[in-house]
């Protein structure tokens, strides 16, 4: 069962106003957690993509300073 359809049956189960936004803070909270984990993954996927790309610049800049010193 899913994350957001354990978080309804709960909702619909809650005994209080109280209880019901203790529930969905909580969901929300995870819902945040899990976000910004999502973006800091692809946020270092796109690190290690600029460095891969920018490997063959470096290695030929490294090759002209050497024949220039």
């Amino acid at each position: 069962m899913s994350r957001s359809a354990r978080t309804v049956e709960q909702l619909v189960t809650a005994k209080s106003f109280e209880q019901a936004w203790e529930i969905q803070s909580q969901y929300a909270k995870r819902a945040f957690d899990a976000y910004v984990s999502q973006a800091s993954k692809i946020g270092e996927m796109y690190v290690d993509l600029a460095r891969h790309a920018y490997q063959p610049v470096e290695q030929a800049a490294a090759k002209k300073v050497g024949k220039v010193v």
